[in-house]
């Protein structure tokens, strides 16, 4: 349970890092755009690495569920639609492809 808790810290600090270096190293803000831009997405992609191959493996047989899920939370964050909606769509695409 111990390792579980460490995990976790760990985790949290690793993705916490990248967001809060220029904070305490102010020559980061004066890097160019697109690699302070990296760094800010760094920690969602490290999200999407960890959550991808669960969504796909998660429902077995149904697996198609998974994928229908991600892309249409993909769709709704590329046209600027809010992290609740992404969500919410995401859980309803899911719950309507493990229906039919």
């Amino acid at each position: 349970m111990i390792n579980v808790f460490v995990m976790i810290g760990l985790c949290s600090v690793a993705t916490m890092l990248p967001r809060m270096a220029p904070y305490f190293m102010p020559f980061l803000a004066k890097l160019p755009k697109n690699i302070r831009k990296s760094m800010v997405l760094l920690p969602v992609a490290a999200l999407g690495a960890l959550i991808f191959p669960l969504a796909l493996t998660d429902f077995g047989v149904e697996w198609y569920a998974g994928l229908v899920g991600v892309v249409s939370a993909f769709f709704v964050s590329y046209f600027k639609g809010s992290m609740i909606l992404s969500i919410l769509v995401s859980l309803a695409s899911t719950a309507i492809m493990l229906v039919i």
